[in-house]
């Protein structure tokens, strides 16, 4: 008994008509592929035909070659678990410097090593298979989507926080539903990333969820362009990756194309926040988390929601929040 071949891929026929196939030896066999149909290799090789050596792929049982001019690759699709990892040379201390306007180049460099090493948003890969084929509508969100677009951001930030030796951030009802309702406000003012911070509209929010604060102390913000309503769980899970990558690195590049000039690097205000790296006394907290998206003008704001754990314990700032 003869083990079956291993299949190293597919190929599709190209066209709208029927192909010859050939024999290993380079001449034609007596039979055809059909248009548009899918068919699995098993070996891939280039074959003499006349004077020419022209690549091809086996298919089937009965060692048929297809070349490769007459077909499209199917590429093999992987998944992985998105991750961040963060540079040697990227510390709280230089940090901390950067965050007061003065990065040093080894920290920039670091910065930028940071934005090259971490890919999930620049690939094709994707987490899983139900990803790229779940289609959401990111600012109408099914409360399972929501919780998981919430619990994937908070495991990349927690990532980068372990890398740097801090205590993780923690999920939370009370900041889910302020997340939500920040974006509920931006939504309702016609605001987005494009006009900065609604600081107005954040303080009335932490007002109505019982936080006493008079300046926006809780939201980081990205966010993107798309005229579609509607995208894959993939697309938009590589939209917070990217978000998340321009806020701890200081990029401000509208893209991936620019990461490899430093001019596009010069703001860690929001590294400062993720980090609880401020030169405050609390520096080294860690925060109750939320996670939501809002979208104006074909313009989609996404808003990583945390309130201190100094403020949540605090008499003066904590009015009537509860986590």
């Amino acid at each position: 008994v003869q083990a079956a071949a291993k299949k190293l891929g597919s190929v599709t026929v190209k066209g709208k008509k029927k192909v010859w196939l050939y024999k290993s030896t380079g001449k034609h066999s007596k039979y055809h592929a059909s248009p548009k149909r899918k068919y699995s290799y098993t070996a891939k090789k280039h074959l003499k035909i006349g004077k020419k050596k022209l690549l091809a792929y086996k298919i089937g049982n009965d060692s048929h070659w297809i070349l490769s001019k007459n077909v499209k690759v199917t590429k093999k699709i992987s998944y992985k678990s998105a991750s961040i990892k963060m540079p040697r040379g990227y510390t709280r201390s230089a940090l901390l410097k950067a965050y007061q306007g003065k990065p040093s180049a080894d920290f920039v460099k670091a910065s930028m090593k940071g934005m090259n090493d971490n890919t999930f948003s620049r690939t094709k890969t994707a987490e899983s298979k139900n990803d790229n084929d779940t289609i959401i509508d990111p600012t109408n969100l099914t409360t399972a989507q929501s919780s998981e677009l919430t619990s994937y951001t908070l495991r990349l930030i927690n990532e980068a926080r372990s890398d740097l030796k801090l205590k993780p951030w923690m999920r939370s009802r009370g900041t889910q539903k302020l997340a939500q309702d920040i974006a509920n406000e931006y939504t309702k003012n016609g605001r987005s990333i494009k006009d900065g911070h609604y600081v107005a509209g954040i303080v009335h929010t932490c007002k109505a969820n019982g936080l006493n604060l008079n300046d926006n102390y809780v939201e980081d913000m990205a966010g993107f362009y798309n005229p579609k309503q509607t995208m894959t769980m993939t697309e938009m899970k590589k939209n917070v990756y990217f978000g998340l990558k321009q806020m701890l690195f200081g990029y401000v590049g509208s893209g991936e194309g620019q990461r490899n000039n430093k001019k596009y690097y010069r703001e860690w205000e929001h590294a400062g926040d993720l980090f609880n790296t401020q030169g405050s006394l609390h520096d080294g907290d860690h925060n109750y988390f939320g996670f939501s998206i809002s979208k104006a003008n074909n313009i989609y704001s996404m808003h990583y929601i945390s309130v201190p754990t100094f403020i949540v314990k605090s008499s003066k700032y904590n009015i009537s929040f509860r986590p």
